[in-house]
């Protein structure tokens, strides 16, 4: 029995062991299942009647004593014989019993787990220690007998959560003893339990007989027939009519001739069209009348036709009904004769007895509109067994039809509901006095909101329940990709036109709905709904529009949230097409960089989408170029990045420099009005040459900041192509730097101390940006046109106005500032050497910021000098060979590099020449060996001959506000030589000649008779040479010549 605890099956056989002495038993089985014969119940001493113990229920059964209601004992034998006919055993119920032992197992169990939670509970507990003034009431403890206790709040929650738990599986377990203790006679009180279900289903059959008799005699009520007159019907098949029915005398008229069948019916018409126009009130739906054939037809458009007459003239009396007729299709053309019409028929004629004309149209009117809603619903039920199948959903509730569309999708649910509603139409009612006529309306719940504003064509003439929800699910349709469009409008790629977007509109068939827009130039897509289960479709299929389709499908409401999802996949399509351009030029996209969302709204715009981040190779580590595309439109940017540590252990990947950006720059291009350009390798280029530009700018930028040089950027021109600014700079006396600074010129004489720094692309070569400087001389340099032809390609001058440009190549991210300064140092070292030269009217062939080239003497043939000034190394002077200055090249390198510089070169040029001409021509004119000339510096010279002996030492000296040469004579230590030639040089020395004058000491020469006298001591010497032959030793007489050696040659 349900719910009745059992012993297991070894306790029940054994109690059943002990206690078989008295089993109960109904007909041939036993309650322990085993069978017995009757003979046997009564050997074991038990006596039954009527299936009760005598024993325990008195001495009277049923109200007879025992002794008369024992059977008596020949009465044995026909039991014997009934024992195979008695009844099947009562069902025995086993449904829903459990053993005891499951029970106490699973409370053990249970008491465990609880215990085991309550320890981790009261472990987790915290109490609170006692300080030391409690030792007053840790003594009161002692001394009352009770011992220490801690009373605090936790100890005392911990106790009663111990308690609690204890209680509680107490209780439990008291009621399984209750339990225990019960079921010991569970036997018992299963043969009760069992007896009463037997009776309880004997009940059951006796009430459903009863039943089954009455309805039966309900039913068969119909089914009985009168008993026949037989008498009567004798009577009137013997004699054609019946005594007893009384004969009233009518004489039947005459039958009709078609005139006065005309006449009659032109007459009724006369009496309908005089009753109809001023006898009778025409509800507004019956002025559509006319009167023909003795009836008026009354015309109600797209609902019905019904004809009345009359039967007297009487203008009181009623109308009678005559015929009906549905004016819309799917209807019948006529109400066929039968049960139908004849109940159609008396109901209307009640109805115009009893209201007229009015209630007549109303009782039509009802009856149609309610079986146009009929028409419809099985039309829908139709259309949920077919194509529409598991997408619509269709009910019908009292005379209203509810069809909802478009189960399967997510979100609130849309439905039509088509009923019958009474009151004013929204509408212009045809009839201009209809003030409550009930008419068939619709009501297109979307979304679970009454759409108000919508205007659906019922179109009751021609009842489509498939063309009706066609036309709700076209406007839903359209009213989800107009959603969508007037979003994505709000975004300036579509609002300015930059990318086509344009809706197909459609009343009546959702599949002609569509949506077509351009994803970016090249791509271009159409999005539409499937009209049947609402689901998207983008056109043409890809792995990237099948993967939007889902996210579309799960909106829960499209409309809202649809046009994020078509922004989303616009931007990723751009994203895609830009990283596949990327590729082709080498850049290099970071997928690695990966900055939070608090960075992405501190640099970026808001509503930016997607973002890809790319570097070129040509450019500095930290600075990158990163793509932002949104539906606003797409957008270039520079962005440099945190410079990583220089520890080895730093690397630029970590992960701190992939979500820190230090600044974040937009880059400017030419035409990007259309908010979104095909990516190509042609704007990419542009993009690259912008954005160098830009990086070379700021870069520049913070140099002059660190410098302290002012600065200004200037906005480029709409017709540039590339929209980077240009840069201003300033060079003023307590700015300009200390390598520009000259005793001679303090600054560089430059018009407003203003020079332009504009950027001019990227080298396709190297991929260095290249800027151009351009600044104004406020001194104009004489002559610059006729060297305009000779200044290298990164240097130009403008001959009229003193301005002068030059080119700059620096890697991108580098600055350029520090090869500016070097190049204006240049430029003012370049602009003072041709200075100098036109003072000293010198002629110059080659200018460049590296090389100079002037000619300095013309006669006897020209000879130049070129003058190297390359960055970072000294300056250098070369001259080509044969040139008489090559002996003090590098005496003129170091005064080059002194303090006088080219000036001071230019001179010493002009004061030696001669000079150095005249050595040049001695060595030529001497034997190899018999001359040797030492230059000292470029001022200070000597002079050495072996054949005769003679040193002169040629110095440069001021002598009264001119420089004039100094010849004078050394000691001769190194040989002897004829007192002829000393006498001779004695004379020179205190004689003169052109250009020269003899000192005595020394012999002073100007810068040009330097040259006559230096070829007057060479012919001395030539001339004093004594011949070389055999030497002999000896001693010469002369004086001075005492005591030396004398070498005779043949």
């Amino acid at each position: 029995m349900p719910g009745v605890l059992r012993r297991n099956d070894n306790d029940l056989s054994r109690s059943h062991d002990e206690n078989s002495t008295d089993p109960v038993q109904v007909g041939s089985m036993s309650w322990n299942g085993k069978k017995e014969s009757a003979m046997e119940e009564q050997a074991n001493g038990a006596t039954y009647i009527n299936g009760m113990d005598h024993a325990r229920n008195g001495p009277f059964l049923n109200g007879v004593s025992a002794a008369a209601a024992a059977p008596p004992a020949d009465s044995l034998s026909s039991l014997n014989s009934l024992s195979g006919q008695l009844p099947p055993e009562i069902e025995h119920i086993t449904f829903g019993y459990q053993p005891l032992s499951k029970l106490i197992t699973r409370l053990v169990q249970e008491t465990f787990n609880g215990l085991t939670d309550v320890i981790n509970d009261l472990s987790e507990m915290q109490v609170t220690q006692l300080n030391n003034h409690a030792g007053v009431s840790h003594l009161n403890n002692h001394v009352n007998g009770n011992g220490y206790s801690n009373i605090s709040q936790g100890n005392s929650l911990k106790k009663l959560r111990l308690l609690n738990f204890a209680q509680d599986r107490r209780a439990q377990f008291i009621k399984t003893l209750v339990l225990s203790q019960w079921s010991r006679q569970a036997d018992e009180v299963g043969k009760v339990i069992d007896l009463k279900v037997w009776l309880d289903g004997q009940t059951r059959i006796f009430d459903d007989a009863t039943l089954w008799m009455g309805e039966l005699r309900r039913t068969l009520a119909p089914c009985k027939m009168p008993s026949p007159d037989l008498k009567t019907a004798l009577e009137v098949l013997s004699s054609g009519k019946a005594s007893w029915l009384p004969d009233l005398g009518y004489i039947p008229p005459e039958p009709l001739s078609s005139r006065q069948l005309l006449k009659t019916l032109q007459n009724i018409n006369t009496l309908l069209s005089i009753r109809l126009n001023m006898h009778e009130t025409i509800p507004p739906a019956f002025r559509s009348f006319f009167i023909s054939s003795g009836r008026a037809t009354f015309h109600v458009r797209e609902e019905f036709e019904i004809d009345l007459s009359i039967a007297e003239d009487d203008p009181a009396s009623q109308l009678y009904f005559i015929d009906f007729r549905f004016l819309f299709t799917p209807s019948l053309l006529e109400v066929p004769a039968g049960r139908l019409r004849d109940e159609l028929e008396g109901k209307a004629n009640d109805v115009l007895k009893r209201d007229g004309l009015q209630g007549c149209y109303d009782f039509m009117h009802d009856l149609v509109l309610t079986h146009k809603i009929s028409i419809l619903k099985q039309q829908a039920g139709a259309m949920a067994r077919r194509h529409w199948s598991e997408n619509i959903r269709v009910d019908a509730v009292h005379r209203s039809l509810v069809i909802q569309y478009w189960v399967n999708r997510p979100g609130g649910k849309s439905w039509v509901e088509i009923g019958i509603k009474r009151g004013r139409r929204r509408i212009d009612s045809p009839w201009p006095s209809d003030g409550g006529t009930p008419y068939v309306a619709l009501r297109w719940m979307r979304y679970g909101k009454e759409v108000l504003d919508q205007k659906m064509n019922l179109a009751l003439a021609v009842l489509s329940t498939d063309a009706l929800l066609k036309q709700v699910i076209a406007a839903h349709t359209n009213h989800i990709l107009s959603k969508i469009e007037d979003k994505l409008r709000e975004g300036r790629l579509y609002s300015k036109n930059a990318l086509s977007l344009s809706h197909k509109l459609s009343s009546s068939e959702p599949a002609a709905c569509s949506l077509s827009l351009q994803l970016t130039k090249s791509r271009t897509i159409t999005l539409a709904l499937e009209p049947i289960s609402g689901t998207f479709a983008i056109l043409p299929a890809s792995q990237l529009n099948i993967r939007a389709e889902r996210d579309l499908n799960n909106l829960l409401n499209p409309a809202v949230e649809g046009s994020s999802r078509i922004a989303a996949l616009r931007c990723v399509v751009a994203q895609e097409e830009v990283e596949f351009c990327a590729k082709c030029i080498a850049w290099e996209s970071m997928k690695t960089i990966n900055p939070s969302i608090e960075t992405m709204k501190a640099f970026f715009p808001r509503d930016t989408l997607r973002i890809g981040f790319f570097r070129v190779l040509a450019w500095n580590t930290n600075w990158l170029l990163a793509f932002t595309t949104s539906i606003n439109g797409d957008c270039w940017w520079i962005v440099e990045m945190p410079v990583p540590s220089a520890t080895p252990d730093a690397v630029f990947s970590n992960s701190g420099l992939q979500h820190a950006l230090k600044s974040v720059y937009k880059v400017p291009l030419h035409g990007a009005a259309s908010y979104a350009r095909k990516p190509s390798y042609e704007l990419l280029a542009q993009v690259e040459r912008a954005a160098a530009g830009m990086i070379s700018h700021f870069v520049d930028a913070r140099q002059l900041a660190q410098l302290d040089i002012p600065q200004v950027l200037q906005s480029p021109g709409s017709d540039t192509l590339l929209q980077v600014p240009g840069l201003y700079l300033r060079f003023t006396l307590k700015n300009a730097t200390h390598s520009l600074r000259t005793p001679e010129r303090p600054t560089l004489a430059l018009a407003n101390e203003t020079v332009k720094l504009s950027y001019h692309g990227l080298d396709p070569t190297c991929s260095e940006a290249f800027h151009v400087a351009e600044a104004r001389l406020i001194d104009k340099i004489p002559n610059i046109a006729a060297l305009t032809s000779s200044i290298d390609s990164d240097l130009a001058f403008h001959p009229k106005s003193g301005a002068f440009a030059f080119r700059i190549h620096t890697p991108v991210g580098t600055s350029s500032i520090p090869f500016l300064l070097e190049r204006m140092k240049r430029i003012e070292q370049l602009i003072r050497f041709l200075d100098i030269l036109m003072r000293f009217e010198l002629q110059c062939e080659t200018i460049s910021l590296n090389r100079l080239v002037f000619v300095y003497a013309t006669e006897p043939k020209p000879l130049k000098a070129a003058i190297s000034y390359a960055t970072g190394t000294p300056m250098k002077i070369s001259l080509e060979s044969g040139n008489p200055h090559l002996r003090i090249c590098d005496f003129l390198t170091s005064l080059l590099n002194g303090d006088g510089g080219l000036e001071h070169v230019t001179s010493i040029l002009r004061l030696t020449l001669p000079l150095l001409r005249a050595m040049s021509a001695i060595e030529f004119a001497q034997e190899v060996g018999n001359v040797g000339i030492l230059p000292r510096s470029a001022q200070w010279y000597q002079v050495r001959y072996r054949n005769p002996h003679a040193r002169f030492d040629i110095k440069l000296r001021p002598r009264r506000d001119t420089l004039m040469w100094y010849v004078q004579e050394l000691p001769n230590k190194d040989g002897v030589r004829s007192e002829l030639f000393a006498e001779q040089i004695k004379a020179l020395f205190n004689g003169q000649g052109k250009g020269w004058e003899g000192k005595r000491t020394g012999i002073a020469a100007t810068v040009d008779g330097v040259e006559g006298l230096l070829n007057t001591i060479d012919e001395l010497v030539r001339s004093a040479k004594a011949p070389e032959g055999p030497v002999e030793m000896g001693r010469t007489g002369g004086e001075g010549q005492e005591g030396h050696d004398v070498v005779a040659l043949d």
